[in-house]
């Protein structure tokens, strides 16, 4: 029994004199180095982990501003889109002219772009136009602002193609919702949405059918002379469009004037 407590107390004395370095806690710059060796590794729930410690213990140390750029990149890549966000927007309060101020406002801005997009869509691409956009406007915000602020950055462009393509899907959500009135006869819904698309979205391909809706608006509301500027519009910028045959707009979905005791009692969604 006696040798048995003996053989105890030296493996424990063992492991204590084998390990030194528990002894201390990690220094600052001891901690950041863990901490990239995550994010260079790409575990980046583990680089989080470090990086939130870093911060705790070290809240104005050297590597504090560069730590919480590396937070902002780490919960982006990680996924976790919300938080990435919350951790850009209290860096750019925090220190609002820092010299990557537009690398964060570029990573809040990704952030956004794919906050509601799930799996699902990274893979097969599923068409986000008929879903709500609320996001894509935030991150058409965040580009905005990082291509005005810095046109430069080595961010900038980048931030401009998606926020073309962020215009396009923004369009045809509009289109979206003009074709939904106006099946339900709904014609001045339908000619607003078609004028938005017109004023606010002017360099895309939606435009050419909003021009078709708008006319085809005006002619149901019996507004001929509406109707034919649109139509001249039309003309003039798509002589070939699909949605001219003969010199007029027609579209073969339109709905006729008269409406069938069908579409009434089901308010359309039979139709």
């Amino acid at each position: 029994m006696q040798k048995l407590f003996l053989i105890l107390i030296a493996l424990t004395l063992a492991a204590c004199a084998g390990n030194p370095a528990d002894k201390r806690e990690l220094t600052e710059a001891e901690h950041y180095r863990e901490a990239r060796k995550q994010l260079d590794r790409k575990t980046f729930l583990d680089a989080i982990e470090q990086l939130e410690e870093l911060e705790a213990r070290f809240p104005y140390g050297d590597f504090t501003e560069q730590a919480q750029i590396d937070l902002v990149y780490a919960r982006y890549r990680s996924l976790d889109y919300p938080g990435a966000t919350a951790q850009a927007e209290r860096f750019i309060r925090t220190y609002p002219t820092h010299e990557h101020i537009d690398y964060v406002l570029y990573l809040r801005g990704l952030a956004h772009y794919y906050m509601d997009q799930g799996m699902f869509d990274r893979v097969f691409g599923s068409d986000k136009a008929p879903r709500d956009l609320a996001t894509m406007k935030d991150a058409f915000r965040d580009f905005d602002e990082l291509v005005r602020r810095y046109p430069d950055s080595e961010y900038a462009p980048d931030a401009r193609n998606r926020m073309l393509f962020i215009r396009n899907l923004l369009a045809e959500q509009e289109i979206i919702a003009a074709r939904y009135y106006a099946r339900r006869q709904a014609y001045i819904a339908a000619a607003n949405r078609a004028q938005d698309v017109i004023r606010h979205f002017q360099q895309t391909s939606s435009v050419e059918e909003a021009l078709a809706i708008l006319t085809k608006s005006y002619q149901s509301l019996e507004q001929p002379v509406l109707a034919a500027k649109g139509r001249e519009l039309l003309k003039q910028n798509w002589p070939d469009s699909e949605w001219l045959e003969d010199g007029e707009v027609t579209i073969e979905w339109w709905p006729s004037d008269e409406r069938n005791w069908l579409s009434l009692l089901t308010f359309d969604l039979l139709k």
